[in-house]
Formats: C-alpha cells, structure tokens, sequence
C-alpha cells in the first residue's frame, strides 16, 4: 500500500512538471516602436538598413572662341571655315547611379540580453551585420563588402597660348644737314627712331607672313635642301615642331575649342513608395544645368530619376508570411524589394540599372533561438544561418 503511495505521487509530480513547463527563450528582439512597459536586462541596440540613390552625370563642355584676327581669315588665308562668335556646346557624356546605405529610423531594435550571451557586429555604426559569427568568418565577410568607387575628377583639355608678335612698328631714318662750326659749314647726321602702332591688318599680315616662312622652313628641312644629314628623330622633332607653330598662328584666324568636363552629383533618399519620380535639373545643350523651379524655357529639357518597382516576389512571401505566427521574437531582417532605376532626359534614356531598396521591401523576423547569423550591411538580408551546437 505504501509503495502504492510512493508511485502514485511521483506520477502526479511528473505530470504536473510536463503541464507546467515552458519554452525558455533566452534573448529577446524588441523594435522600440512598440515598447512601452520597462526593461529589467541589458542589451543592445542595432538597426537595418535602407538605400539612398545618388546619381553622377558628366558634362562635356565645349567653348568655341573667335580668334582675334577672324575678320582676315577668308581675305588672307582663303579659308570660310572658321568661328565668327564666341559659343559654347554642352554634352552629356556619362551617368552613373550609385547607392549609399545608412539606418533606417523606423527599423530600430533592441537585444534584450536575458542573461544570454551574444556576440554582435555592426557596420557603419549601428547597421548589424552579424550574431554569433567566428572572427573567421566575419574577415570574410568584410572582405565581400568591400565596394569599389569611381570618382569622376574635372579633366580640363586645352590648346597652348597663342604665340605673341610685335604690336608696334618702328621705323628709324637718317638725316643729314649741315651745320655752321667756326666759320666752317660741316655736315652732320643724326638717326630718328619713330614707333607707331600696327593695324589689326598690318598685324594680321604679319603672321601670314610667319606662316608663310614656316612652311617654307618645314619644306626646305623634309627635301634635303641644307645638305645636312639629321638623325630621323631630329627631323620628326622640327617637323612638330613647325605643324604646331603653323597650328597655333593659324588658330589666331580659325579660333580655338577649349573642352572641359565637369561632374554634377544629385543625392536622394526615396521613403514614399507613391511618389518614386524625381526631377533632378534642367538641361541644355547652349547653357549647361539650370535649377529646378527657374523658368528654363524652351531650350531646356528636364532630366528625371524614376524607381519602378518589382513587388511580385514581395507580395508572394507577404501573403505567405501572414500564417507564421511567433510568440517571441528573435532577429529582424530584411527581404528588399528589387527596382528598375532609369535616369531620362526628356524621353531619351540615359541609364537604367537594377538596385534593391530595403525601404520597400518587408520585415521579417527568426525565432529567438541561438543562431549563427550573417546579414548584409548593405539590404539586411540573411545571407548564411547556421544553428549553434
């Protein structure tokens, strides 16, 4: 009867214990949206991501200048191919779109630690980028984030100064006359120098004349006609030497095209999943850039950024996940919604690029269970997960 007893009570303690016992979660992830009563453990916080776009478009500028002395091109040197006024031609050359990522404000957690050991890495600062992960695996890692950049620099292109020549003329004549020197008349001389300024015509004829020369120096060097025997590389080096004195003489009648570049930046952070167009300049092809909201005329066309979402791939894991139900939660990561970024100037197509923006995309979250956890810095998205022994 005893051990009867004995039996029946050590049963009921063992069913007590199994109908009483309950699942120890040792963290918990909070978003801190949703956190009202107090907290009684430590922790961290961390956050994820989301994509802002930044585009970089290269300009090629072209300045047309009029020489000085265009007015004598066709009357001196016979050429009707030449500048008559100062202009400029501006060109797009290059665009590219770029993504920078920074926390995301409304995706902010906080790891209450309950007693459990965790080991957390970040990047940039608050974005997480690991849990659990060995040293190993984490240079890994970083190895594979690292990004390359292009940096457009300003390149200037330019020809060489216009040689100088003489301005004035000087003329010296001499005079004789006599002179009266001790009842003796003696005759005398003395030089006078008289400066004058040249005409545009005088000068412009003048560097006819030097160009003339040139090409008969250039001509006399390439027939032998000093009976001296160059080496071939002083030849080819005169040679240069006078089609770039010709050139640059020449230039004063032709003109001169000055080419330069410069890069324009335009940075945003798309957050309205409505509103995904974005006007970032004006542009003309006789006056370059102009602000948006001047009154940019008819010459200028705008050019805009558009976002064209995906969502199929969303929607389908959205619907599914309404039937997952946690009852704790462990780490929240990200499934970004992938786009189509176009950059337009008026109806022509500049660039087009795919980009993920996690902004966009949805929110997930794991059991809270000891877990070896890979994110990516850059979209929050689970990369590799491994249970911990």
């Amino acid at each position: 009867m005893k051990k009867l007893f004995i039996t029946i009570v050590g049963l009921c303690i063992v069913l007590t214990s199994c109908k009483t016992s309950t699942r120890f979660v040792p963290f918990q992830v909070i978003p801190i949206t949703e956190r009202t009563e107090s907290i009684h453990s430590t922790g961290k916080f961390y956050a994820l991501p989301r994509q802002s776009v930044g585009v970089d478009i290269v300009v090629r500028k072209q300045e047309f200048i009029r020489g000085p002395y265009a007015q004598f091109a066709e009357r001196l040197l016979g050429v009707t191919n030449f500048i008559r006024e100062d202009y400029s031609v501006f060109s797009i050359e290059n665009v590219s779109i770029s993504q920078r990522i920074e926390a995301d404000p409304n995706q902010i957690f906080f790891v209450q630690f309950n007693d459990s050991e965790l080991a957390l890495e970040y990047y940039d600062g608050l974005i997480i980028s690991s849990v659990n992960v060995p040293s190993l695996d984490l240079a890994e890692a970083k190895r594979r984030n690292l990004e390359r950049r292009i940096v457009w620099a300003s390149q200037t292109a330019d020809f060489p100064i216009a040689p100088t020549f003489n301005l004035t003329e000087q003329q010296q004549d001499t005079v004789f006359f006599q002179q009266l020197v001790d009842t003796e008349i003696v005759q005398r001389f003395e030089v006078r120098t008289i400066q004058t300024v040249r005409t545009p015509l005088q000068r412009a004829q003048e560097i006819v004349a030097n160009i003339a020369q040139i090409r008969e120096d250039r001509n006399r060097l390439l027939t032998g006609f000093h009976e001296v025997n160059y080496e071939y590389a002083a030849i080819r080096y005169m040679n240069e030497e006078f089609n770039r004195m010709e050139d640059e003489y020449i230039r004063l009648f032709t003109g001169t095209v000055r080419v330069s570049y410069e890069t324009v930046r335009f940075e945003l952070m798309p957050t309205n999943r409505n509103n995904l167009t974005f006007e970032l300049t004006g542009f003309s092809e006789d006056y370059g850039f102009a602000s948006i909201g001047t009154d940019l005329g008819h010459d200028f066309q705008a050019i805009r950024l558009n976002i064209l979402l995906q969502d199929d791939i969303i929607s389908n894991i959205q619907r599914f996940s309404q039937n997952i139900q946690l009852r704790q939660t462990g780490f929240h990561y990200r499934i970004p919604s992938q786009a189509l970024v176009t950059v337009k100037l008026g109806n022509q197509l500049l660039h087009s690029q795919q980009m993920p923006f996690s902004q966009f995309g949805i929110t997930q979250s794991l059991a809270p269970d000891l877990l070896q956890i890979d994110f990516s810095p850059q979209t929050g998205e689970i990369r590799s997960i491994r249970t911990i022994d």
